[in-house]
């Protein structure tokens, strides 16, 4: 069963807003839990599944690949100038890239009669 592709790329939609707010969240707002998770890991944890619900809309996979490592890089940008108590890293960079690479990865693993197009 295939599903439509405006409800994919909604999927898509709801994720990215998500991580947005989660990564923008001011430092002093966010639960003990996720702090305590390692921060590289949950990096990774959130990116995957960004490039992996892109991919699965329909959108080609290289490109979907590059906007998670610019949203990536984004999201560090806004970390350093926003006045939220957040902090940019390089690893976290690179953390989203590796989670982005991931997502990919499972994208391309899913037979094509299971993508959502």
């Amino acid at each position: 069963m295939k599903i439509s592709p405006i409800l994919a790329r909604w999927l898509a939609i709801i994720w990215t807003i998500i991580m947005l707010i989660g990564c923008l969240t001011p430092h002093e707002e966010l639960p003990d839990e996720l702090l305590s998770w390692s921060d590289k890991l949950l990096h990774v944890l959130i990116f995957a599944p960004f490039t992996l619900l892109w991919a699965l809309a329909g959108f080609p996979m290289g490109r979907v690949l590059i906007a998670g490592v610019l949203f990536g890089a984004l999201i560090e940008i806004l970390q350093y100038v926003l006045p939220i108590n957040r902090s940019a890293d390089w690893i976290d960079l690179l953390a989203d890239s590796l989670g982005a690479v991931v997502g990919i990865g499972m994208a391309w693993l899913i037979p094509q009669r299971y993508r959502f197009v």
